[in-house]
């Protein structure tokens, strides 16, 4: 397994519930932690992702990072963020923001597959990723191969994630390639 050269740049990966449930659906939420754990990424997952999981009785066994974003950023930039989103994504999208504004060293990506959250992402200049770039980036570092990648890339249309044939080809595509 690949792991990360100390002079790149740390990743922080802020979850929304959105990739989390497709990940279930696939069987494959250990993506998650092996990610955080060979340090390719810091996981965060916000508390109101977590409160969605509770109240649906839903235990999620994903360990998240502590990330010193104080709570007085996170109100302060989610006046940008329309009240239409979910609570997760509002939350998501806000603590990423944050997180990029205050720590040259971090790039923080919002992982959801909502397209409401990735166009908001896109207009206040949050990077951000889906369930696709996810499984792209667990196989470029070695914690799923090519065979599994697909294979997942597969599997897709049978979840609740909706994506057209043309971006599962090119995933499919990025993947071959790697």
């Amino acid at each position: 397994m690949k792991r990360q050269k100390s002079y790149e740049k740390r990743y922080v990966l802020v979850f929304n519930a959105s990739t989390i449930i497709v990940l279930r659906e696939l069987g494959r939420v250990d993506l998650i932690n092996s990610i955080r754990r060979l340090g390719i990424a810091k996981i965060v997952v916000p508390q109101a992702v977590k409160n969605e999981f509770a109240i649906s009785g839903t235990w999620l066994s994903i360990h998240s990072n502590d990330i010193a974003v104080s709570p007085d950023e996170v109100d302060a930039y989610s006046i940008d963020i329309p009240q239409s989103l979910g609570e997760g994504e509002r939350q998501a999208i806000a603590i990423a923001y944050a997180i990029s504004r205050s720590q040259s060293e971090s790039v923080a990506l919002v992982v959801t597959d909502d397209l409401r959250a990735r166009r908001t992402c896109g207009r206040i200049g949050v990077r951000v990723i889906g369930t696709l770039g996810l499984i792209e980036l667990a196989k470029k570092h070695g914690i799923i191969t090519k065979e599994e990648a697909l294979n997942l890339l597969e599997r897709i249309p049978d979840t609740s994630l909706y994506v057209t044939r043309e971006i599962l080809e090119e995933a499919r595509n990025r993947i071959m390639l790697q």
